[in-house]
């Protein structure tokens, strides 16, 4: 009988087997719960209407409504984690798109530091020129990076004017500080060091490298002719002074008076070469300055937003900086602290502040067989030193309380002469090597020895 009840149990026979066992889904009808019955479990699940999953009294189990909220929760959840990474990928690509050089500005807390500490001078002197050099990076990467939203003329325009507004900002602080001869001492620096010591830089770098580099013979001419037209504007009013001192019937109230007008009215007529120069180069000829090289318009990898951002953010902290810098060079210079005399810290120590980044892009796109652009970037920075900086200073340094008189040294005046007359003599051609830069060199770091023995 055991073995029979086995059998049967089992359903091998022997005997009726039992009906099979139907499987049901019970409805639930508590609140707030839902059964699912199963052959070997029986187990309650909370209902859930929403994200919070809050229970619903009177809510019905459906389990294809719950698996759509499930999912619309996990899609909802996804989503967000994508923007956060989309995000996350944004700030890291702008942080990968920064010069390594902008860097240099988390400096800037420290400087404030030995601002408000009162630092020895020469401390803050350093440290503030480490973070213009930084900062001054941040400007020309914002500047380019909206000149690509601006498009070629508004964007050359652009970088034009703001190429050169450390230098502008530091000569404006220093003149209102009564460092005039420091000012004019970082036109000449400016315009040496872009056509010697930058050009000559970029000639020996990229002439290592490949052993013969081209550039616009046109352009060459035509920016040469223009720095020609500002040396003679610039030095007509300090060899006019200097020929009017061996009047003795002209008294120093009246030399004063002749250089402050005549200085106004050679600014004047610098600011119209200046910008007649731009319409020429990028409007009415654009096709002779502009080759289909350097044509193509830079891809923005910032918003417009951003570059703004950046570009005040930036300016005002130059800002700081030049009053920083300008600060500490003036109680160097009269508390004896540093053994430059003016017109050295101005030709050297300001200019190579001043133009630093600018110089650094152009010698490492010689690097690359890139010389028009090399070229360019030195010789416009020259351009607006000579044809813009200086109107600008002249012009401003009235409502400063300040006139400014352009009266250079006879020794810068030389310098000057020559600077360009090497710089025309070596780009007539339109081709660049290593020699011809190494000759530039070497004239930048006599004149150098020279302005450190001056007295």
């Amino acid at each position: 009988m055991a073995v029979g009840r086995f059998r049967r149990t089992c359903g091998l026979g022997g005997g009726a087997s039992p009906p099979p066992r139907q499987l049901t889904r019970p409805v639930a009808r508590r609140s707030g719960t839902s059964t699912v019955s199963g052959r070997f479990f029986r187990r309650s699940y909370p209902t859930t209407t929403n994200v919070g999953r809050t229970p619903c009294s009177n809510a019905v189990f459906r389990p294809g409504r719950t698996a759509q909220i499930g999912y619309a929760n996990k899609r909802s959840r996804t989503s967000a984690s994508l923007r956060h990474s989309a995000r996350g990928r944004s700030v890291r690509s702008w942080i990968a798109s920064l010069p390594k050089p902008s860097w240099l500005v988390l400096l800037l807390p420290l400087v404030v530091a030995c601002d408000v500490a009162d630092a020895p001078p020469l401390a803050v002197f350093v440290l503030a020129a480490i973070v213009v050099l930084g900062t001054v990076t941040l400007i020309g990467k914002a500047t380019e990076e909206i000149a690509a939203y601006a498009g070629p003329l508004w964007g050359g325009l652009l970088n034009a004017t703001f190429g050169n507004v450390t230098e502008l900002i530091i000569a404006l602080f220093a003149l209102r500080r009564g460092l005039e001869q420091v000012v004019l001492a970082s036109v000449t620096g400016s315009v040496l060091g872009n056509l010697l010591l930058v050009l000559g830089a970029a000639m020996v770098y990229g002439g290592l490298k490949h052993s013969r580099q081209t550039f616009s013979r046109t352009d060459a001419h035509a920016n040469v002719g223009m720095l020609w037209v500002a040396l003679t504007i610039i030095a007509v009013p300090s060899l006019l002074r200097i020929a009017l001192q061996l009047d003795p019937q002209l008294e120093a109230s009246q030399l004063q008076w002749l250089g402050r007008r005549i200085s106004l009215a050679g600014a004047v007529l610098l600011l119209v070469v200046y910008v007649a120069g731009l319409c020429f180069s990028m409007k009415t000829h654009r096709f002779l300055f502009m080759p289909d090289s350097l044509e193509a318009t830079h891809r923005a990898h910032w918003s417009l937003r951003t570059a703004v951002a950046v570009l005040f953010a930036s300016t005002c902290c130059v800002a700081y900086l030049s009053e920083t810098f300008v600060g500490a060079l003036e109680t160097l210079l009269h508390g004896g602290g540093l053994a430059m005399s003016e017109l050295f810290v101005g030709v050297i120590v300001v200019a190579v502040v001043g133009n630093a980044a600018e110089g650094m892009v152009a010698v490492f796109v010689a690097g690359k067989n890139k010389m028009e652009l090399s070229f360019q970037i030195a010789m416009g920075s020259c351009l607006q030193v000579a044809l813009l900086l200086v109107p600008v200073l002249v012009l401003f340094s009235y409502p400063l309380g300040r006139p400014l008189v352009l009266r250079f040294n006879p020794f810068e005046l030389m310098s000057l002469a020559a600077a360009v007359l090497i710089a025309s003599s070596a780009l007539s051609d339109g081709e660049s090597n290593w020699i011809e830069g190494l000759m530039m060199l070497a004239v930048y770091a006599f004149f150098a020895a020279v302005f450190w023995f001056h007295p």
